[in-house]
């Protein structure tokens, strides 16, 4: 399946509301992520909504108000690619070079080992491509 479309969305959402690790852990928490691949203008940024640890809406930008994400994650297709090839040993979006995180750094701090997860999560999912 292709990063960044409605069915990528769709199986990561699926394994992160399956994951009693990220759920347990996010319980509280709640945002709106925008992915981003920086030099795809190809490739529409993804957006997924997290709802007391749950992803309860995903698509793209048209279907959500811009004004309420709170975090966009950018990088270019080659960074992103490591996060799928497992080829990075951070897990920290914000902390892997080549990615811009955008948006409240003590929010994410604070909730550094569930969003931890998510990255986890996505270099689980098998046959990601990003072409």
């Amino acid at each position: 399946m292709q990063f960044m479309t409605y069915e990528w969305a769709e199986a990561y959402t699926d394994a992160w509301n399956n994951d009693e690790i990220i759920t347990k852990k996010l319980k509280r928490f709640s945002s709106v992520f925008k992915y981003i691949i920086s030099d795809r203008d190809d490739i529409k940024p993804i957006i997924i909504k997290i709802e007391k640890g749950i992803c309860t809406t995903y698509g793209n930008e048209d279907a959500f108000d811009i004004e309420d994400v709170e975090y966009a994650i950018e990088a270019n297709e080659g960074s992103w690619r490591k996060v799928f090839d497992k080829k990075t040993e951070k897990k920290e979006l914000m902390n892997i070079k080549g990615f811009d995180f955008k948006g409240p750094k003590l929010k994410a701090l604070s909730n550094k080992s569930g969003l931890t997860r998510g990255v986890e999560l996505m270099a689980l999912m098998q046959d990601v491509s990003i072409s």
